[in-house]
């Protein structure tokens, strides 16, 4: 043992803060609680007494059928009926207006979502999870029932792990994920860019009102638009051979020709907007979810989406003339349904004739759910088409035109063209655009079209959210309502404050030891002494342990070296000692 005492000063102290992630995992019993863990099923859809109610207090009443004409009002005339809406995961209330929702770039953390009438709330102690849940740490395993929709009266059940993405999202990760249960498997969501999808979510408040009109704005990065909705119902899929389908679609847009109903994108706010849309020579894909009431009765058929109608564009002839023209012919993209057969045609028109088309494989057959992609890939096109029962049907052709020539300045039309007179009946629902082609490889758990596929067109596997430095998770996805949590895991993180002692020792200091074999005893002086050649220059002693003391003497810390070290002769040596508060 060292014989040399040193006394200590601030100045050889310091602090140094540090975090530390915990692991917490629980197995939460019978669905409400665990030893860490608490969890709460609510419910914040109470149905109001429109009879007896107060116009100055607001009402929770989110995805109630009632209407703006039959909707109470405040003072200020604002309706009563109050949604929440989340920008970077902060939940704050909006009376239901259409307003444009303006928050930035395609980052889904800055994109307006809405709270549902159910969600399962995961609560752990602050003492837990100390300042913050770490980003990437979470994992809830959920156990599900749904109705089967072949064998009604029988439920469908089976396990999901729930992971979030470090941003914020609860998506499933790496487990069974279907729409109805037909062993479909995937790893997360589409990772092509959107440029445009409808409808909004925001259109909950227009259920069950009938066919309604109205107008939309949204912004989306730097694809801006506005949208009009002419008579088109706002619904859920009742019937009951899709109950699981309607649980993932949620509200739907339904369609009636009788009505001409459409809705019309009007990406023109600027040319440059409508131009992108075009795409031209460039890849895009279109997704969406379309169910057919009835077939086509229109000779040219029923449109589903087409961006063709008469935009005056201005010429200069040979002369250096201005003039202008309409041409309602062109058109980059027109998808529908041919007369009486219900099969896809796909098309992309130039005018005079010089048109590409290609058709499905397999015709829309009445009430039957249906994913269709059109995927452009260089000079090729795709079309795939899946049912509830077949992952995908699929046919391509190749582009032999210059699709410059079929790039215009219309709007986009969906279930109707720019005449109104080709209207479709039935739903159609998540239509979403992209600037890229979909991945669609048949054994890629994760490919894009897979993904949009078993989430009916959403595009992701998105369950709820993580709210990090609140410790708590938030299932609010219309499927969370079928989900029993089983356990769940994460990491905690807690700020561990380090003390840093700087132990220096002079040269020469620790040259002489109190080590029992280094001595021994004289018998005239009745003591231990030091043997002789401990005190020559060639006697070198190593350091192995520092201990530090209090005023009193008492041992508080001891540092036990990973190597002796020998300390120099000719210059200072510094021991650093650390130890966690």
């Amino acid at each position: 043992m060292a014989g040399i005492f040193k006394s200590l000063d601030k100045s050889d102290v310091r602090i140094t803060p540090f975090r530390a992630h915990k692991l917490w995992s629980d197995t939460i019993v019978n669905n409400l609680s665990g030893s860490i863990y608490t969890i709460y099923k609510a419910n914040y859809n109470p149905i109001p007494s429109h009879l007896d109610i107060n116009p100055l207090r607001d009402v929770f009443d989110q995805g109630n059928p009632h209407y703006q004409y039959t909707e109470p009002t405040t003072a200020n005339g604002k309706f009563q009926r109050v949604v929440h809406r989340s920008i970077d995961h902060l939940y704050y209330r909006d009376f239901l207006t259409n307003n444009k929702a303006s928050f930035g770039s395609g980052n889904i953390n800055r994109q307006t979502r809405f709270l549902e009438d159910q969600a399962l709330v995961i609560s752990m102690p602050q003492s837990k999870f100390g300042e913050a849940i770490l980003p990437g740490s979470v994992k809830v395993v959920v156990d599900y029932a749904i109705n089967d929709p072949l064998n009604p009266g029988n439920s469908l059940t089976g396990s999901y792990n729930l992971v979030d993405d470090s941003y914020g999202n609860l998506i499933v990760s790496g487990t069974y994920y279907g729409p109805v249960g037909y062993g479909i498997t995937t790893t997360g969501s589409v990772t092509k860019a959107v440029a445009g999808e409808w409808p909004l979510e925001d259109l909950y408040k227009y259920v069950n009102i009938g066919a309604t009109s109205f107008t939309s704005s949204f912004n989306k990065g730097t694809w801006c638009m506005e949208s009009i909705y002419n008579n088109v119902s706002i619904g859920y899929l009742t019937s009951s051979t899709y109950p699981s389908s309607s649980d993932m679609l949620g509200a739907v847009m339904t369609f009636t020709s009788s009505l001409s109903s459409s809705i019309v994108i009007k990406p023109n706010v600027s040319t440059d907007y409508a131009q992108k849309y075009n795409f031209e020579n460039g890849d895009f894909s279109i997704s969406m979810m379309v169910r057919p009431t009835s077939y086509a009765t229109h000779p040219s058929g029923s449109i589903l989406i087409s961006k063709q109608g008469p935009v005056e564009q201005l010429r200069v002839d040979e002369n250096g003339n201005i003039y202008s023209q309409t041409i309602p012919n062109k058109s980059p993209y027109r998808l529908s349904l041919k007369q009486g057969d219900n099969i896809l045609l796909f098309e992309k028109d130039g005018g005079n004739n010089n048109k590409f088309q290609l058709q499905s494989p397999v015709p829309l057959d009445i009430d039957n759910l249906y994913h269709v992609v059109i995927k452009k890939s260089g000079s090729v096109v795709e079309m795939i088409v899946s049912d509830d029962l077949t992952f995908y049907d699929s046919i391509s052709g190749t582009i032999a035109l210059d699709e410059k020539d079929c790039s215009n300045l219309s709007n986009i039309y969906i279930g109707n063209s720019y005449k109104g007179d080709q209207g479709f009946d039935g739903v159609i629902d998540n239509v979403k655009i992209y600037r890229q082609a979909l991945s669609i490889e048949i054994t890629a758990y994760d490919s894009d079209v897979r993904n949009l596929y078993v989430t009916q067109g959403v595009g992701n596997t998105y369950m709820g959210n993580v709210f990090y430095n609140h410790g708590m998770i938030v299932l609010t996805a219309v499927p969370t309502r079928f989900f029993d949590i089983t356990s769940v895991e994460c990491r905690g993180t807690h700020t561990i404050y380090e003390n840093e002692i700087s132990c220096t020792i002079n040269p020469g200091d620790f040259q002489m030891s109190n080590n029992p074999s280094l001595q021994r005893y004289d018998s005239v002086r009745g003591d231990y002494v030091f043997q002789s050649y401990v005190s020559s220059s060639d006697f070198k002693p190593y350091v192995t342990t520092v201990g530090l003391y209090d005023d009193s003497g008492n041992l508080l810390v001891v540092g036990k070296l990973s190597q002796p070290i020998q300390t120099p002769n000719n210059t200072d040596t510094t021991f650093i000692v650390r130890y966690d508060k």
